[in-house]
């Protein structure tokens, strides 16, 4: 019997685990030891328990505690393996779709980075050719442009955003309809879906944010080709006032957004004003 027991020195050479977290596993009831030595305090282990090890190294890499196994132990004391199985099997997924959220927040902003260093070198105005965008937008009640409404309407988005699943990613701000479609003004936030033309039903889905009795929309809009220039100021409040003045003059669907440039002075500020063409 005691030649198919593995010690536990050998047991922390096959499966890479110190001897100091396999006695750990043991104090939380997780991982006991087939039979320990009376006289030396050695501990062995059956070859039917590597599973067991094998469990708990990758709840260890899901980030599930380990304190929180003992509320798997069967009334034998044995684990349930199949239902912490399950479990981290629910946790691998999530942790799938927060990888994902983060892989289109990235790719989004690397995108949009490299779109905008080009445009550095071109003389203003220039053309800009957008692709197609999914975003989130709520409309603006009022013809001028006040900060607080804005960091409100915004942050309104990105609650929504979190509620519904959709990853907001790392582009947002204003954009108006054409001045022949009633020059209507919107916040948005530019989002990801998991599946975009199912998710969303004759080009937008709506909600209503209770909160602020605002109507929140999904929409797959923005891409065309566009006229383009930069304002500068001293913060954004500065900036989209400038571009509520300069709108007035423009008839075409307009969007206007932050520039983000490792070289810009924190205390200054950049925003695109898209006009299409």
């Amino acid at each position: 019997m005691k030649n198919e027991l593995l010690s536990i020195g050998e047991v922390s050479r096959m499966k890479g685990v110190s001897p100091k977290s396999l006695r750990y596993y043991e104090q939380l009831g997780i991982l006991t030891p087939a039979c320990v030595n009376e006289h030396s305090g050695y501990r062995y282990y059956a070859m039917s328990q590597m599973i067991v090890v094998d469990v708990i190294i990758t709840c260890i890499e899901l980030g599930i505690p380990l304190k929180s196994l003992a509320d798997y132990r069967k009334p034998n004391g044995l684990l349930d393996i199949a239902s912490l199985l399950e479990k981290g099997r629910k946790t691998a997924v999530n942790n799938i779709r927060k990888a994902q959220a983060s892989l289109a927040q990235i790719d989004s902003y690397l995108q949009e980075a490299h779109e905008q260093s080009q445009i550095e070198d071109e003389s203003l105005p220039y053309k800009r050719v957008v692709s197609r965008r999914t975003i989130m937008h709520t409309p603006w009640q009022s013809k001028h442009f006040d900060a607080k409404n804005y960091l409100s309407l915004t942050t309104s988005l990105y609650n929504c955003a979190a509620q519904l699943g959709i990853v907001p990613l790392y582009q947002w701000g204003m954009m108006r309809t054409p001045r022949e479609e009633g020059a209507q003004w919107s916040v948005f936030v530019e989002v990801a879906l998991e599946d975009e033309p199912e998710r969303i039903e004759n080009g937008h889905t709506a909600f209503l944010d209770g909160s602020l009795n605002q109507e929140i929309t999904v929409s797959t809009t923005i891409e065309g080709t566009y006229r383009g220039s930069r304002l500068r100021g001293a913060g954004f409040d500065q900036c989209f006032h400038d571009v509520f003045r300069m709108a007035k003059k423009m008839d075409g669907a307009l969007v206007a957004t932050e520039v983000w440039t490792d070289e810009l002075d924190p205390r200054n500020y950049i925003v695109e004003l898209l006009e299409k063409q």
